[in-house]
Formats: C-alpha cells, structure tokens, sequence
C-alpha cells in the first residue's frame, strides 16, 4: 500500500479502501458508546464485512483526465 493510501481510511482486516459510510448505531464495541459521542464517522467494508470506527478521511480517487486551456 503506498504511504499517501495509509493517510485516508482503509480496512484494518483485509486493507481496503472502498468503504461505505454507515451510521455509528450499526458498530458494535466495547469502546463504540465513546465513538459515538465524540461523532467520530463510521465505515464498513464490503468485502470482509467489518464495520469500525476511523478518524481518518475516505480516499476519493482522482479522475486522471486533464483539462486544457483554450488559448482564446
């Protein structure tokens, strides 16, 4: 994983970076009430199914098209 995808939220499990904004009521844990109310955002991944908390923004790939100035 390149150093600027460890920057964003990816899955601690399996790693991935597709992750689907859920509502904190869905995650439980021991530690999920302090979660909560310090409104931290909840995530699941879809492939592995792990639902947690993260503090750290989703990864928003870029669209690699380039736009060109018209020279009028």
């Amino acid at each position: 994983m390149p150093l600027s995808h460890s920057l964003h939220a990816h899955c601690p499990i399996c790693g991935n970076l597709a992750l689907q904004r859920i509502s904190p009521e869905c995650v439980e844990s021991l530690s999920a009430w302090v979660w909560r109310f310090l409104r931290i955002p909840a995530f699941r991944c879809v492939p592995c199914r792990h639902k947690y908390f993260s503090i750290l923004p989703l990864y928003e790939p870029r669209d690699r098209e380039v736009e060109v100035a018209s020279g009028d």
